[in-house]
């Protein structure tokens, strides 16, 4: 496949989910073989396993003591349209704008944008399986010539157990949005994150309903917007990738697992 970048800056500007903090991203295009990088206060972090710096309710990268959090939403937008040579330029707070929860503003204004250059990139293809497991939670990774992804949740609400198959449709994730429970807040706040998550950019799940008015956007939003998340950690690897992935509960911090593992095999290779 042809390498991508988009064909005028873009810009986007919003609160920080965690942080709180009023943020605008300015994505410049980049010629053939730059890569993906962040750029905050004169310092540039390529998008790498290297320079993952926190799992913890998000995927954060830093370098040089500088930080971008909650990457994870704007590199699953990228790595659907394949967009591969990009500098995110961060101004202001350190965290990128959460938007409406989803990657839908992202898609929508990136995909008119792409512009496909000269040279190829390679997707990375899994040869052989590679399983990550932490406590009852696993991802599995097996070979194929097509990008699939499985999740399966089970949550301890009305909800149940969810499954959920993404086969390469963008219109089936793209609006999922990031979910909380209720009996999860108090917990989050302690934790000094959640500072900007509202109605307007999160899903809040009760144990009998949903809170936000028009309820779900997909009857299993929440296992979709897990999807979401573990294409945009994929991309941590800085290409697409080629196999067939079954995650059982994971999260941020395991689909990181999976992406070191898979990572060594590149450096190996």
């Amino acid at each position: 496949m042809k390498q991508r970048t988009i064909k005028e800056a873009l810009e986007f500007e919003g609160v920080g989910i965690h942080s709180g903090e009023k943020t605008k991203i300015i994505l410049h295009p980049e010629k053939e073989d730059t890569g993906i990088s962040f750029y905050r206060h004169g310092v540039r972090i390529p998008v790498s396993p290297e320079n993952v710096v926190n799992t913890f309710h998000s995927t954060d990268l830093g370098k040089d003591g500088v930080v971008v959090k909650t990457v994870e939403h704007l590199l699953a937008t990228l790595h659907l349209l394949g967009i591969s040579n990009l500098t995110i330029e961060v101004q202001g707070g350190n965290e990128i704008p959460i938007m409406d929860g989803s990657g839908y503003f992202f898609y929508r204004e990136l995909k008119g944008n792409v512009l496909k250059q000269g040279s190829d990139i390679e997707p990375l293809q899994i040869r052989e399986e590679v399983r990550v497991q932490r406590g009852d939670s696993h991802i599995v990774a097996l070979p194929c010539s097509c990008f699939e992804i499985t999740y399966e949740g089970v949550f301890e609400t009305y909800l149940g157990r969810q499954r959920y198959t993404f086969r390469g449709n963008v219109r089936d994730i793209i609006l999922a949005r990031t979910f909380c429970f209720e009996h999860e807040i108090e917990f989050i706040k302690k934790n000094g994150l959640g500072k900007g998550g509202s109605l307007e950019n999160t899903l809040v799940i009760g144990r009998e309903r949903i809170y936000n008015e028009g309820g779900l956007r997909y009857q299993d939003e929440p296992v979709r917007h897990k999807v979401f998340d573990l294409i945009g950690d994929l991309y941590l690897l800085g290409t697409s990738v080629r196999g067939k992935f079954v995650s059982y509960k994971g999260g941020h911090s395991l689909n990181f697992e999976l992406v070191k593992a898979l990572y060594e095999q590149v450096l190996v290779a």
